[in-house]
């Protein structure tokens, strides 16, 4: 059985000639998905017809959209042929060794691979603020810290086809949600270290730094949207208490705080959805325990200076996101 190497490609050049060439030379079944280029890039998809399956469509509609577009067609049409898919740049930033590395190792743990550059060398400005920011609030919003969650040289087993179609997003938010949902339904994803290519000073690049980055940032919080709901409702509650004076208060507080991390709990697994169901760590739920019990002592600490409550409520807020991110470096609940 062939693995396919899907190419998400946008006004293609010269180099998504040769690569597709090369892949095709290396066994690799090619897909190709057009998305919306320009007429005079017509030619460059005609000469890779020889080398791989080209589909498409005319108008532009983002990255996520031509790679869910690539997962169906091979789904549909391949999924006799290939058990496995690597996604790839079509211009040159990924090796062909290390997708060939990467085809291993996901056949090799018929799981999710995920290629990671090393970010520490020196990077294009607008390449590093959008990396850097991603990931420390995706280390805040999952819990697990990633060196590299927005390299698109991943592998997936063709199993997960219908799932990875499923995911939210078209543009470039798409990768980070498949990270995302991935870790917040417990399936294991293994990185491998490759290459850090950046040709020209990555001023062919199609990412727009600020558009791109607001959007990525923005559907990564949405996934933490539960946990900050649900501390946010917490620390209100406990304010609540404190300004109305309500009698027995300490028994209030050890009530709702078992009560708010079981709904943490509860919610979380369902979220998962059905195909994938979250695997419970008691870790994960020991680690938001202790974020709630600090957020008390913090909103309890305040109420005994006669300190602003709102401020407190503030600063238990920043706590439990700041603890979120300690405890994810620390790779207590997993690190890639």
């Amino acid at each position: 059985m062939k693995t396919a190497v899907l190419l998400p490609v946008y006004n293609p050049d010269e180099k998504f000639l040769h690569l597709v060439e090369e892949l095709n030379k290396r066994g690799f079944k090619v897909v190709a998905v057009n998305d919306g280029s320009k007429e005079r890039c017509d030619e460059y998809f005609r000469r890779a017809e020889e080398y791989a399956d080209v589909i498409g469509y005319k108008e532009n509609k983002g990255k996520g959209f031509a790679l869910k577009r690539g997962f169906e067609y091979i789904g549909n049409n391949l999924a006799d042929e290939v058990d496995y898919i690597v996604t790839a740049d079509s211009d040159g930033q990924h090796a062909i060794e290390d997708i060939e590395r990467v085809a291993k190792l996901t056949r090799k743990t018929d799981g999710i691979v995920l290629g990671m550059r090393d970010l520490s060398e020196k990077i294009p400005i607008k390449s590093r603020i959008g990396n850097d920011m991603s990931k420390v609030i995706y280390t805040i919003v999952t819990g697990v810290f990633l060196r590299d969650n927005q390299s698109g040289l991943r592998g997936f087993p063709v199993r997960l086809c219908m799932w990875l179609q499923d995911i939210p997003g078209n543009k470039y938010e798409f990768e980070l949600n498949v990270l995302a949902t991935a870790h917040k339904e417990g399936m294991k994803v293994t990185g491998i270290d490759i290459k850090t290519i950046y040709e020209n000073n990555n001023k062919n690049t199609h990412f727009r730094p600020i558009k791109d980055t607001v959007r990525i940032q923005k559907s990564l919080w949405s996934y933490g949207l539960i946990s900050a709901l649900l501390y946010f409702l917490y620390v209100l509650t406990i304010c609540i208490l404190v300004w109305f004076n309500i009698p027995y208060f300490y028994y209030w507080l050890i009530g709702i705080f078992i009560w708010v991390t079981a709904m943490h709990a509860v919610l979380n697994v369902f979220s998962a959805g059905i195909r994938h169901r979250q695997k419970i760590s008691v870790v994960y739920y020991v680690t938001c325990s202790i974020k709630y019990c600090i957020a008390s002592l913090i909103m309890l600490l305040f109420y005994f200076q006669g300190w602003n409550m709102i401020i407190g409520g503030v600063t238990s807020l920043l706590t439990i996101m700041v603890l979120s991110y300690v405890f994810g470096r620390s790779g207590i609940l997993g690190k890639v």
